[in-house]
């Protein structure tokens, strides 16, 4: 009776939070409606406005590249001057040059292998294996329903011809040198492979992203074969689900549904090997918990960076995690659905669908900048943006629910920032000092510019053997002060002390050795005097 009754207020609590929630924004931060879009945040995690980073400079639809009216841009991929673009609706692949004309477009097949037709787990009546009839329909020699793409360095293509259900590697000219289908996963029943998106590494193996699969990406050899499950997302599920599992009785929680880990929702690869993946499907409590903690955690991230034994292995050590705007309403979270990454400097860009918005991160997981927005009309915005690539000083992002694809360009102020993070990535920590200083000219507000420059102070003032590392110490402390910077401000404070303690340690050795001896001569002083009144006195 007491075990009930503590179970029926328990569930009246949560019942009720819940109601609160869901009629609350889910970040800490009230939204800002005067807010330009032109944005950051600053060290408390307000918005503050910000210099303009990205200018929109193209957009492209199918009429401007020739093409259909079905175009749907489902996937885009860089490899040097080409720009590759999985057209879905058209089933074919447009391959357009450094001013955005085309120059190719891969929609037939030339000695493409007879398709993989057989559904796994299933017969005919007299035991003979089951043949899918839509795939029987389906042309050998033409994608269908393409959704994913990669181009290694020799210029090799490979395409995840989803509907197809297989990898088709060809050159640019449709010549197939290879397929990968009928992939045998035999640790999922009856299991059909469908690949979504597609990376391939170092040792020419796959890194898949599959329908029906969310237990990683699948680890497939060059000669097809299944190795294992790459980077495996956590297990997600909402408030509302864990509360009727609270209360329901055993019959009923059979019938809901079992909690399942998220898939991922695309991937890309660095020069170094690394595969950065995005998960579009965090619940918005689990990322609102993120941003609140500062977690560092990639448990509740919308944006993991694998290394090949699959760990997730990103920095997440700026003020707020990696997840894209910090404010957003319950029905508003963000849904981040890709990420490009600049080998140079390391610095990467993730986009999400829902706010069109797209945002730039340093290795370490600080916030540099941002751009987009959403609308159905209006260059440089987005209905449903879902996929992104980086082309030297160019962002290009494709928009499946607009049918364009749209081309942006840093400003000075960008590029500038892009400067200071790619010299300090490569240890040239004077040339970032002296980027950022220029940097706090276009926006004063921008708290990471202040603690790259006390940093840089801090490095010249451990380096330094003269008077001038107090210097450097004190203008650390104004520049993390500037900065808001609480902890960093500590380091410098307590080195500050450190050094000044140093510098005076003789004075103050000598210091204590005078008062010592002072005290031991007016004990002696004092002995002596009493010793002598007693003589007297005798």
């Amino acid at each position: 009776m007491k075990n009930g009754f503590i179970k029926i207020a328990v569930s009246l609590v949560l019942l009720t939070v819940m109601i609160v929630s869901t009629a609350l924004p889910v970040a800490a931060l009230p939204i800002t409606s005067d807010i330009s879009d032109n944005y950051l945040y600053n060290y408390n995690g307000q918005p503050v406005q910000a210099p303009l980073a990205y200018k929109a400079v193209k957009v492209l639809g199918a009429k401007d590249l020739g093409l259909e009216r079905s175009f749907q841009p489902a996937d885009l991929f860089v490899r040097g001057d080409l720009l590759y673009i999985v057209d879905k609706g058209g089933n074919q692949v447009v391959v357009v040059d450094e001013d955005y004309q085309v120059v190719s477009i891969i929609s037939e097949l030339k000695n493409a292998p007879a398709l993989y037709t057989y559904v796994p787990g299933k017969t005919n009546s007299d035991g003979s294996p089951y043949q899918d009839q839509e795939m029987l329909s389906h042309n050998k020699n033409q994608l269908y329903g393409p959704e994913g793409i990669y181009v290694d360095e020799d210029g090799m293509i490979y395409i995840a011809d989803t509907q197809n259900r297989r990898i088709v590697c060809c050159d640019i000219n449709g010549n197939v040198s290879s397929v990968v289908q009928g992939v045998d996963v035999s640790v999922i029943d009856d299991y059909i492979f469908k690949p979504v998106k597609i990376v391939v590494d170092r040792t020419d193996s796959f890194q898949v992203i599959a329908y029906a699969v969310n237990r990683g990406l699948l680890e497939i050899d060059e000669d097809g074969n299944f190795r294992s499950f790459i980077g495996a997302p956590p297990v997600t599920y909402d408030a509302s689900d864990w509360f009727w599992r609270l209360i329901a009785t055993d019959e009923q929680k059979k019938q809901l549904v079992k909690y399942v880990p998220t898939e991922y929702s695309n991937i890309n690869i660095d020069d170094r090997g690394f595969i950065y993946a995005t998960i579009s499907t965090i619940d918005a409590m689990d990322l609102m918990s993120a941003i609140a903690g500062n977690s560092v955690s990639g448990a509740l991230a919308p944006v993991k960076k694998l290394s090949p034994a699959g760990q997730d292995v990103l920095r997440r050590t700026g003020e707020f995690a990696p997840v894209g705007d910090l404010e957003f309403s319950r029905d508003s979270s963000p849904q981040v659905v890709d990420v490009a990454v600049d080998n140079e400097s390391g610095r990467y860009t993730i986009i999400d669908s829902r706010s069109g918005r797209f945002f730039t991160y340093d290795p370490d997981g600080n916030l540099l900048y941002m751009g987009g927005g959403s609308s159905t009309d209006q260059n440089g915005r987005f209905r449903t943006a879902n996929s992104i690539a980086i082309r030297g000083e160019h962002i290009i992002i494709s928009d499946i629910g607009n049918k364009s694809i749209t081309v942006y360009e840093t400003t000075e102020y960008a590029r500038l920032i892009n400067s200071a993070v790619a010299a300090n990535s490569a240890g040239r920590f004077e040339e970032a000092a002296e980027i950022w200083k220029e940097i706090t000219t276009f926006n004063s507000t921008m708290y990471i510019a202040y603690t790259g420059l006390g940093k840089a102070e801090m490095r010249q003032a451990m380096g330094s053997y003269d008077e001038s590392r107090f210097d450097h110490y004190e203008q650390a402390l104004v520049y993390y002060s500037k900065a808001t910077e609480k902890d960093n401000y500590s380091k410098a404070y307590n080195e500050l002390r450190k050094e000044e303690l140093s510098q005076n340690f003789e004075i103050i050795v000598i210091s204590i050795i005078v008062v010592v001896v002072g005290i031991i001569v007016l004990y002696f002083v004092s002995k002596a005097r009493k010793n002598s009144k007693k003589r007297r006195a005798k």
